[in-house]
């Protein structure tokens, strides 16, 4: 990795040599470009390994200290650093060559499973060590969100850039069902430390995936600026469009409201479905299917109007499906609000972020996709938090039944807004983006 921060002149997309028709329909279009597609795999094996790391340590805190407040925290550590390191990670992703910055940090995540997999199988693991090591992982996977969202952009021509938004989501999504469907028979045979060392496996297989790419992207750093300088005027140009500026606000509210349970899906599956760690992993695939096969539907969705409209509705249902899993009675039931949930969360972020990267200038996405995912993960670490020692006192089932009721009004508050009404129904922004 000699010249990880080097410059080079970009390189066009490739498309493959000899094209798949089902490749090339409206669904999967943005995979016939040979970069794009080596992307799309490292993307969906980190968010594997994230998503594995998740079901793992919930259920292993939960174990060893008996406290939902502990699973939030931990949780916490692990999405924390996406209040401050996001427009750090956007600098870095402007400034430097983006395939680069995110090989280091699949590279660095290799490295933390590593380690996490030796403690854990050696018996020297405690608590401090899952918080440290989270924490370091969320760290890294800010970079990894960030310069892959500047990334996406460049290795395909315009006409694919929604299905190519769209079909990353797919993989972040879809890795809710492989992640902890690959590592739940782990757990049940060999131990936490098994699923540790699956999750290292999957960050050394998006490397490979990542050194692949040969398209060089960078952004557009002003001589002289700094870094402060250079976010405060992404900020700005976010701040000075009002449809940039709306959808950023719907981001923070959706994920705050809607996104942030994964502190207390341990807690619902052991007092509400009574079904343990096994729950929490068949609660979490039911998600990630449900995100999957939204994510792809949504890829082939074409036109302002229809994108606009479903917008809508995928946040209202947002906010139902909340409301169907914390009265299900059994893990059947469970599972199938848990794929209305994953549908359309998948869904809502899918549209909504694939409207703030058709806006957002190329010179600074890296800068504006940083500032985005300080509302996606920020907003989600801290009521990850709250919710688990929320959950833990008044009950899981209140929590959700409270959020659901919450982000259902929010959608239909929105209508009364002239900007949110535009974007419902699919009319052109009044006002551009300057710089």
């Amino acid at each position: 990795m000699g010249a990880i921060f080097s410059h080079r002149k970009q390189l066009p997309w490739r498309p493959l040599k000899r094209q798949n028709k089902l490749l090339t329909n409206r669904f999967l279009a943005a995979l016939q470009y040979r970069d794009y597609r080596w992307l799309w795999l490292a993307t969906m094996s980190g968010a594997s390994a994230y998503w594995a790391l998740i079901v793992t340590r919930g259920i292993l805190v939960l174990e060893m200290s008996g406290s939902s407040g502990m699973v939030g925290i931990v949780t916490f550590a692990a999405m924390a650093p996406r209040f401050l390191v996001p427009p750090v990670a956007g600098y870095l992703a402007d400034r430097f060559r983006r395939r680069d910055v995110l090989a280091v940090s699949y590279f660095l995540n290799m490295l933390n499973n590593a380690v996490l997999t030796v403690l854990t199988f050696s018996g020297f693991l405690e608590l401090w060590h899952l918080m440290a090591l989270s924490l370091l992982n969320g760290t890294v996977r800010t970079f990894q969100m960030t310069s892959t969202a500047a990334l996406v952009p460049n290795l395909v021509p315009r006409e694919n850039m929604l299905n190519a938004i769209s079909l990353n989501s797919a993989t972040q999504q879809g890795a809710r069902l492989l992640g902890p469907g690959i590592i739940t028979p782990l757990l049940i045979i060999s131990g936490p430390w098994a699923a540790f060392f699956m999750s290292a496996v999957f960050y050394a297989f998006g490397l490979l995936m990542v050194r692949r790419i040969q398209s060089d992207s960078t952004g557009t750093v002003g001589s002289g600026i700094g870094i402060t300088a250079s976010l405060i005027l992404a900020a700005k140009v976010v701040y000075q469009n009002q449809r940039l500026r709306i959808l950023f606000l719907l981001v923070a509210l959706h994920c705050a409201m809607t996104m942030s349970f994964e502190s207390m899906f341990p807690i619902f599956a052991r007092d509400v479905l009574f079904s343990g760690g096994v729950g929490v992993s068949y609660l979490m695939m039911s998600v990630g299917a449900g995100g999957l096969l939204a994510s792809v539907l949504i890829a082939g969705v074409r036109g302002e109007v229809a994108r606009g409209r479903l917008l809508f509705f995928t946040g209202i249902i947002s906010g139902f499906s909340l409301l169907a899993l914390a009265s299900s009675p059994a893990m059947t039931i469970g599972i199938f609000a848990a794929t209305a949930m994953g549908a359309s969360q998948a869904a809502f972020m899918a549209l909504v972020n694939s409207m703030i990267q058709m806006m957002a200038p190329d010179s600074m996405r890296g800068r504006i996709s940083g500032l985005n995912q300080i509302n996606i993960g920020g907003t989600m670490a801290v009521l990850n938090l709250s919710n688990g020692f929320i959950s833990g006192a008044i009950g899981s089932v209140i929590v959700l039944t409270s959020l659901g009721i919450g982000f259902t009004g929010i959608m239909l508050i929105s209508l009364i807004l002239a900007t949110t009404r535009e974007v419902y129904l699919g009319r052109k922004p009044a006002d551009e983006i300057r710089i």
